[in-house]
């Protein structure tokens, strides 16, 4: 099973892959490659494109950002289904989750019809206000607390635990058909989400980044 691994993470640094970070221009996928180190570009998905070679020259994997308030744009479906065709280790991030009556859940339904069955290593957890403002995995059952915009870890207790373990089971379902390099292949395809007022999700996706080497 994929662990992310922070210790490992840093080992691969030097040889991480040139990431494409590409979206619709609402999810502004500049932005989101400017929050992560390495080598990370963005790209504004040009509206009727269909020749995505030359977007593509030295990218070893690709994240394609979703905006929970504006959704997959065509433009999207191609730019996916191209690479995945190809096979790019690949992974979706959603973003603007603050003030949207649209979730990650709801995301992961969507990118699950119209582009392909995704995986979810974490799911977000709200505050009373019923804002994002931290995550669990689904691997371990850590909570990743955001709250203060600091990263807090610490175990999940029973009540959160059990509303999770359906979803747990799933992702482990979900996982337990792919090797370890199923992330690596293009055949394992995570879906995170990533905060833009709180910074949930940045660590979490930058061990992901990390995990592919250079070609």
């Amino acid at each position: 099973m994929l662990t992310p691994n922070i210790e490992d993470s840093n080992k691969l640094r030097k040889t991480s892959a040139h990431w494409l970070i590409a979206g619709h221009p609402s999810s502004n996928p500049r932005l989101v490659a400017q929050r992560f180190s390495g080598e990370v570009t963005g790209l504004e998905l040009p509206e009727g494109g269909r020749d995505w070679d030359g977007y593509l020259i030295g990218i070893d994997a690709v994240a394609l950002v979703v905006s929970a308030k504006t959704g997959i744009s065509k433009e999207m479906i191609s730019f996916w289904s191209y690479i995945a065709e190809r096979n790019y280790p690949r992974l979706i991030i959603v973003n603007g989750l603050e003030l949207s009556e649209t979730d990650f859940d709801d995301i992961v339904l969507i990118a699950n019809r119209v582009l392909e069955q995704v995986s979810t290593p974490f799911l977000v957890l709200h505050d009373e206000l019923g804002e994002p403002n931290g995550l669990i995995s689904l691997y371990d059952l850590q909570v990743h607390d955001y709250s203060n915009n600091h990263l807090k870890k610490y175990s999940a207790d029973e009540e959160l635990t059990a509303l999770v373990s359906e979803f747990k089971s799933e992702y482990e379902d979900q996982f337990s058909e792919f090797e370890e390099d199923g992330f690596a292949a293009g055949m394992f395809v995570p879906a995170l989400p990533i905060g833009t007022e709180r910074k949930f999700g940045l660590e979490e996706i930058q061990l992901y980044l990390d995990k592919i080497t250079k070609h």
